[in-house]
């Protein structure tokens, strides 16, 4: 069938009118963007009843021919297209309703995985197209357009506020249907994807300690519920702030604070990470809408904020080279900005070029200065005191000794967190290391009673409670005679082994006399051998609950393995967990680079303006190796100085060819890091 058959045939397809004047929806028009002529036919076979379809051969003549905010399909043929992520930005400002589908070869599927993750495409058709897939992404494109007319409506209006609406509160003028379209896929899409995918919280690594012990038990599973029951409000709470436009303000119920509140909990929960890219996206359009209507701190606002959550994010620095363009208007607001969004270093940054370009006067530069002081101070200190908290609530007291309650409270008191600041966290914890103290005693673990009444003496728990603790192990030291014990130890372990008591009953079980024999006989001849057998069908129990991806269940295994000493084992299945966590994900697995294979050497081209002032530098970037070898994504991690050498660090890297990465025998992608050193030579 021909272009114009089609269109031809479409357009005289339309439904009878009925007599009765009941409101009804036009039909859906199905715009293909394609050169490709045979692409037709095959759209057509699948266009349903309700759907329009027409083509248009570029994008350039998609957004001449769509109104802008018009609801409808677009299916992209995207072969060979350049600057992907800057077309995609470019639809959605045109129409918030805008359903987009992607086709593409088989072999470039990869590059549009962040399109996908971030819903910024329902779907991606791979060519030859195959026709119950692409009737499964028309369906599913027509879906998401239904919801965002169901948020959105019909279009035809400006979006924000609409003439004749009767004042509800403050309206938002500037609100685009890009924002709105955000608002919408934050609160419907996300809770519907990730639905079966909520992540627990990891117990702490280390020995079979007493917050190890209670994570068996079903104490520590109430614990963990409750955990996750906190994460599930947080979240409801912030996207409830995202349908009413709370998105950064007020500052303990907005979107951006409940979903980081909820990160800080679970740093994997996937409906808290889909929440604040959504946001990200709304406050990107926010920034734009708001230059143009010149709300000038309003964008700088909502700017610096997005920063905070997506640095990476493509379309900043074309939003900076605008707002440069009104640098000495806007210096002050900028630098605000950056400070109110907690973005101290860009603040720091902006301060340095102000002073350079002497834009701003030398009495606010001070002032600004000491604002970021005060700022990044109270901002570390209250940083410090939630992931006290946090631990507390993940009941990570000790362990691991860089990521526990006790390591956070130390460093929140060397920051000069005050008494008053901590009075709380100090009263928790020295509550709970006390049980867990006593705990220990009670289970003869002498050496994690020592480890815990150490902690209490190093926070500054009184002098009479810590007296008490030693009284009571001294006694219960006392009582265990070392001798009639350890054999009694060795046999019990070997007895409960046999039966198959490798960590239940709670304190009658293989692991926890092996544990007692170490603790009160470290050199014990038959403890290697003893203590080996246990290990051995931990780490088997660990690899069936890695093989049903029960990983959980297998961290918990590990750790107690762990807890008997290193072996070659072990660390196999620690990486094959993280593997199978990050599989699960759906996120590539981070390499090093000097462990990819380059085909490429590095070749960089100097900028010639930094050359001829000999300025030096360096340029950490991030990006991705796809299963072909090639390299995309590329993004700045950190440059020195700022700006000068990123343009040719991301030009030499973009050109690497590595080796592709095997997992399993399969070429997989994985993401990885490079620092590009810019020297000149003597």
């Amino acid at each position: 069938m021909t272009k114009a058959a089609i269109k031809q045939d479409s357009e005289a397809a339309a439904p009878n009118r009925h007599t009765l004047p009941s409101p009804r929806r036009p039909k859906v028009p199905v715009y293909l963007v394609t050169h490709d002529d045979e692409l037709w036919p095959q759209v057509g076979a699948q266009i349903r009843s309700g759907m329009v379809p027409k083509q248009v051969d570029s994008i350039e003549d998609l957004l001449a021919a769509a109104p802008s905010g018009q609801p409808a399909i677009v299916l992209w043929d995207a072969r060979g297209a350049a600057e992907q992520a800057a077309v995609l930005s470019h639809l959605q400002l045109h129409s918030g309703r805008f359903a987009i589908v992607v086709l593409d070869e088989a072999g470039g599927a990869s590059a549009w995985s962040s399109a996908l993750q971030h819903r910024q495409i329902v779907a991606l058709a791979t060519l030859p197209l195959e026709a119950d897939r692409l009737a499964a992404a028309l369906a599913g494109a027509h879906e998401e357009l239904n919801a965002r007319i169901a948020l959105l409506g019909e279009g035809g209006e400006t979006d924000g506020a609409q003439p004749g609406r009767a004042a509800a509160g403050p309206q938002i003028p500037w609100v685009t249907a890009a924002s709105l379209g955000g608002v919408l896929i934050a609160c419907v899409g996300a809770l519907l994807y990730f639905r079966h995918h909520d992540a627990a919280v990891k117990p702490a690594p280390g020995g079979a300690s007493a917050v190890q012990e209670a994570k068996v038990a079903p104490a520590g599973a109430d614990e963990k519920a409750g955990a996750e029951e906190k994460v599930d409000a947080l979240i409801e709470k912030a996207q409830r702030a995202m349908l009413e436009r709370h998105y950064i303000e007020p500052s303990e119920g907005s979107a951006l604070a409940l979903y980081r509140s909820a990160l800080a909990l679970d740093p994997n929960r996937g409906e808290a990470r889909q929440g604040l890219q959504r946001l990200a996206e709304i406050l990107v359009s926010r920034v734009q809408s708001a230059l143009d209507a010149k709300q000038f701190d309003l964008a700088l606002q909502a700017l610096e904020t997005a920063r905070s959550i997506d640095p990476g994010d493509s379309r900043l620095p074309d939003l900076d080279e605008r707002i440069a363009s009104m640098r000495a208007e806007l210096a002050p607001s900028e630098i605000q900005a950056a400070i109110n969004a907690q973005n101290f270093d860009r603040a720091g940054q902006l301060i340095v070029e102000a002073a350079r370009e002497r834009l701003v006067s030398g009495a606010k530069l001070n002032q600004l200065r000491d604002e970021v002081r005060r700022g990044r101070a109270e901002s570390d200190e209250a940083r410090l005191v939630e992931l006290i908290d946090v631990r507390l609530q993940q009941d990570r007291l000790i362990d691991p000794p860089n990521d526990s309650a006790v390591f956070y409270f130390n460093q929140a008191r060397q920051a000069g967190a005050g008494t008053a600041a901590l009075q709380a966290q100090y009263r928790e914890l020295t509550r709970r290391l006390t049980q867990a103290a006593h705990g220990a005693i009670d289970q003869r673990r002498f050496g994690d009673a020592d480890r815990f009444v150490a902690e209490l003496r190093g926070v500054g728990a009184a002098p009479a409670a810590l007296a008490g603790l030693q009284r009571d192990l001294a006694a219960a030291r006392a009582q265990q005679s070392e001798k009639s014990n350890q054999p009694r130890f060795a046999d019990l372990a070997r007895s409960r082994l046999a039966q198959g008591s490798l960590i239940q009953p709670e304190n009658d079980n293989a692991l926890y006399y092996v544990n007692q024999l170490r603790a009160s006989d470290p050199q014990n001849s038959e403890l290697p051998q003893i203590s080996g057998a246990v290990q051995a069908q931990l780490l088997d129990r660990a690899r069936a609950a890695i093989d049903t991806r029960q990983t959980s269940q297998a961290d918990v295994l590990l750790q107690m393995a762990g807890g008997l000493g290193r072996s070659a084992d072990l660390d196999a299945l620690n990486e094959r967990l993280r593997a199978t966590e990050l599989a699960m994900s759906g996120l590539p697995l981070e390499v090093s680079e000097a462990s990819l294979v380059r085909l490429k050497k590095l070749e960089i081209d100097y900028p010639v303006k930094a050359l001829a002032r000999k300025v030096e530098g360096a340029v950490e970037l991030a990006y991705l190796v796809t299963p072909k070898g090639a390299v995309a994504n590329i993004s700045v991690v950190d440059s020195n100085p700022p700006g000068v050498f990123d343009s040719a660090a991301k030009s030499a890297v973009s050109r690497l060819r590595y080796q592709p990465f095997l997992q399993g025998g399969k070429a997989v992608a994985v993401t990885t890091k490079i620092r590009v050193t810019f020297r000149v030579a003597d």
